[in-house]
């Protein structure tokens, strides 16, 4: 659950798009230009996130972050009734900055907490996330246009802040683990990691653009109407929550590098079963269940070989690197790909991902391995 509405919240404008675009009277290019820089913050966040969960624990860190993260999204109405684009952005960025300190906490507990089949926990944990926030393309799409846009960030960011008091009250034992003192400049020099983080900012390449863009390139390119745009969203969702477990479980059992370069060409396939395939509504379908998979099937494969290759007392800061490198790093090809929209047409511009997805499955044959599972 607190997976869930922390994506949640970032999940509210792909639906939504066409009716941003309407109400603040901007292009795509402004609206990926808005995105990159939340996620820039997102990302940059992360370096914060893992060593305040490597110092404070990782309960006390995540009640606070998902609590700030949420409360902002009632400033979304001003933006709405001002037609401010500038509030809009900051809004999105200062939810983006509290969010982000997430990531590293849970991945870091998370592969600290289990010692073995660290794949299939990471899997199992992507599961419970990604069941959560299937929905949210379709809520956000319902409330955005039956009450205005800014209505979807107050209900997310309302049910972010009531479940960050929950969890606060309910958890009130701090985790027995050793927490350190450790200066991000020290991580890149672990050896194999260098490699990890390149290869994970390749895939924020490809990944922010298409969370962004792909219900509008549905519409604007495959004629299909804002509400199935908004189905078809929850349907690769649905479809990575077995990517999540079938990824995880795999990776335990084959180990994480293999699972990774299958699950990248996975990915390949999928974007040029989009942008190929004449009879368009087969190609949509093909991309959703293959992109779904591979996609969601790659996060608990890298993730605990993230893990494997770090020291037990470095993890918070190493995942808040990792995190930085896919949703800071990656984020300019939103601005990339809104620009490439404006100018050439969506076509194009993902032309432009499966070209950066290319990319990262030729890094992931460099990955390092970790050690056989047992």
């Amino acid at each position: 659950m607190r997976a869930t509405l922390n994506h949640s919240l970032f999940l509210i404008t792909p639906p939504l798009l066409s009716l941003f675009m309407t109400s603040l009277g901007v292009t795509k290019f402004e609206i990926g230009f808005a995105s990159t820089i939340a996620s820039m913050i997102y990302g940059a966040g992360a370096l914060l996130g893992g060593p305040l969960g490597d110092r404070i624990g990782e309960v006390k860190a995540i009640a606070v972050c998902l609590a700030m993260s949420g409360l902002p999204a009632p400033l979304m109405l001003l933006a709405g009734s001002a037609n401010g684009f500038l509030v809009y952005t900051a809004t999105l960025a200062f939810m983006a900055f509290w969010g982000s300190l997430y990531h590293p906490i849970a991945n870091s507990f998370i592969s600290k907490a289990f010692k073995i089949r660290v794949a299939e926990a990471m899997g199992f944990n992507g599961v419970g996330g990604t069941l959560g926030i299937i929905l949210t393309p379709m809520i956000a799409w319902f409330l955005g246009t039956s009450f205005g846009w800014p209505s979807a960030f107050v209900f997310f960011g309302m049910l972010t802040v009531l479940l960050a008091i929950v969890f606060a009250k309910k958890t009130k034992r701090i985790e027995n683990i050793d927490h350190s003192h450790t200066k991000i400049s020290d991580i890149l020099r672990l050896r194999g990691l260098r490699t990890v983080l390149v290869f994970n900012a390749t895939i924020g390449l490809f990944m922010k653009g298409v969370e962004l863009f792909f219900p509008t390139y549905l519409t604007g390119n495959r004629g299909i109407e804002p509400m199935w745009a908004s189905i078809a969203y929850t349907l690769m969702l649905s479809t990575g929550v077995a990517g999540q477990w079938i990824g995880g479980k795999t990776a335990s059992k084959v180990g994480s590098k293999k699972v990774v370069i299958v699950t990248m060409a996975g990915v390949c396939m999928s974007l040029l079963f989009l942008l190929f395939i004449p009879m368009h509504f087969i190609g949509a379908g093909m991309f959703i269940i293959v992109y779904g998979l591979s996609f969601y099937g790659h996060q608990p494969a890298l993730n605990a070989l993230t893990g494997f290759l770090t020291p037990n007392g470095q993890r918070g800061a190493v995942f808040g690197i990792y995190f930085f490198a896919s949703f800071g790093v990656g984020s300019i090809s939103q601005l990339m790909t809104g620009y490439l929209a404006d100018v050439y047409g969506l076509q194009t511009a993902f032309y432009l991902l499966t070209a950066f997805a290319a990319g990262a499955l030729l890094l992931s044959l460099k990955l390092p391995k970790e050690p056989e599972p047992k």
